[in-house]
Formats: structure tokens, sequence, C-alpha cells
């Protein structure tokens, strides 16, 4: 593979670290087939089992992959065609809970009340926008506010 179309594959994500685990005979074609492309390698994986009838466990292993991958490879094409071959980032994709609308609803309830503890807050939170958070969440998000109490930082033991 050349470095050009390597370095393009590494920059969209669709570098297969594990070209070397891929046994399939299709790749054995480098002209065509690209070991080290994980879209085409992912895609011609779930080919062989659809359309060539290959079994789960045979193709997985052929293209280096689990059958557990092979499963949620197969639910990701299913649901979002071939953009959900690509790699994407795990985890939370960014705040859940702490939405622009629940900051501007904490920093105003402060702001008018000052003296409003975090569990109160975390309280009305709740129940006017049927969001929970916890209080100590509560407590940093309205502790960088002008008008928020901030807590003295203890001396150190012994000093």
């Amino acid at each position: 593979m050349s470095e050009t179309k390597r370095q393009a594959l590494e920059k969209v994500g669709a570098l297969n670290k594990n070209a070397e685990g891929v046994r399939s005979p299709l790749f054995d074609r480098l002209d065509f087939f690209d070991a080290r492309d994980a879209l085409q390698v992912k895609y011609e994986m779930l080919r062989c089992h659809e359309v060539d009838g290959l079994p789960i466990s045979r193709a997985a292993e052929n293209f280096g992959y689990t059958r557990q991958a092979y499963y949620q490879i197969r639910d990701a094409f299913a649901r979002e065609g071939v953009a959900g071959l690509a790699r994407k980032k795990r985890g939370r994709k960014g705040p859940v809970k702490c939405t622009p609308a629940v900051l501007a609803f904490l920093v105003q309830e402060k702001q008018r009340e000052p003296e409003l503890t975090g569990v109160e807050l975390a309280a009305r939170l709740l129940t006017e926008k049927g969001v929970k958070l916890h209080r100590r969440t509560v407590e940093k998000i309205v502790a960088g506010l002008p008008s928020g109490r901030r807590r003295k930082k203890k001396p150190p033991r012994g000093g």
C-alpha cells in the first residue's frame, strides 16, 4: 500500500490495525482488496456471510474479528449503512443532563436566591424541569457565579 493511502486511511480512522489478522483469500489480491482498509474488511466480512453463506464464526475468523465483533459490526451496518462501519469514539458524546437550558435555569435560580443550597437547587431542578442532578454537580456549576458563596480552603493541618 502506498504511504499516501495509508495516511489517508489513518486520517479518517479507517486504518485496520489488525491487517495481518485478515486471512481471507480475497485479500491476497492486493490490486483491489486491501487488508489495511478497515471499512473494506468489515464490509467483505459481512458480505461473505450474507451473500456467500459462510458461517459467522468462519467469516469473523477469516477477517480478523470475533463473533461478538461481527454482530456489533452487522448491527451498526444495519442501522447506519457503510457509515456504521467507520470507527467511532466510544462512550459519552457530551454532557447528557447539563444542557444550556439546565445551566441557565441553575444560574437564574442562584442569582435570584443566592442563599439556595446545592440540595435545594437540585430539588428545584427536578421539580420544575424533570432533570435529576447530584447536589455536588449543582454546587460545582454555581460555584463560579459572582453571587455564589465559596468556602475558603482550610489551612493544611500541622502548619
